[in-house]
């Protein structure tokens, strides 16, 4: 045999060998690679189902919270209308309450005006009435201190006496 035989021979006896030993490993390693191998992709499988489950009920719970928020906003804005018109009752009622009250105060101040006016009116009167009483009486002290209008006074008098 040549030496380039030789090694032929050699390369076969070493590719036997090395598939008489994938064979063996074949043959005893087949079933705990294969159970490896399914029970990998078994354990992935269940990873991607339970992440699965877990999105889904996420997305659902992420629903029952968005409907929630809606529904608080809802009745947010209904608080928000009812408390505006609450405070526009409120303002009209008691804006009418103040124009009733500032209504009272006006027929308050002017049935005062017209007392005061009346009873300033009176005391004008009686004031004039007095001033002239008495500037009539000093008017008449000093026309009687003329002896000439005494003498017509008294002479007057006694006439009107006399035709009674």
């Amino acid at each position: 045999m040549t030496e380039g035989g030789h090694h032929l021979t050699e390369l076969l006896w070493k590719g036997f060998n090395v598939l008489l030993f994938l064979g063996i490993v074949y043959y005893f390693g087949r079933k705990p690679v294969s159970e490896a191998f399914n029970s990998f992709f078994r354990s992935l499988t269940e990873k991607l189902n339970a992440s699965e489950e877990e999105l889904r009920l996420s997305h659902e719970e992420l629903l029952r919270a968005k409907e929630s928020y809606e529904d608080a906003q809802r009745r947010y804005r209904e608080q928000i209308a009812l408390a505006q018109e609450t405070a526009q009752y409120t303002k009209e009622e008691e804006l009418k309450k103040a124009e009733q009250m500032a209504e009272r105060i006006r027929e308050k101040a002017k049935e005062a005006v017209q007392i005061e006016t009346k009873r300033a009116k009176e005391e004008l009167l009686r004031f004039g009435m007095e001033k002239a009483r008495q500037m009539a009486t000093d008017m008449l002290k000093k026309a009687f201190e003329d002896p000439e209008v005494q003498k017509k006074y008294i002479e007057k008098s006694l006439r009107s006496v006399e035709e009674r």
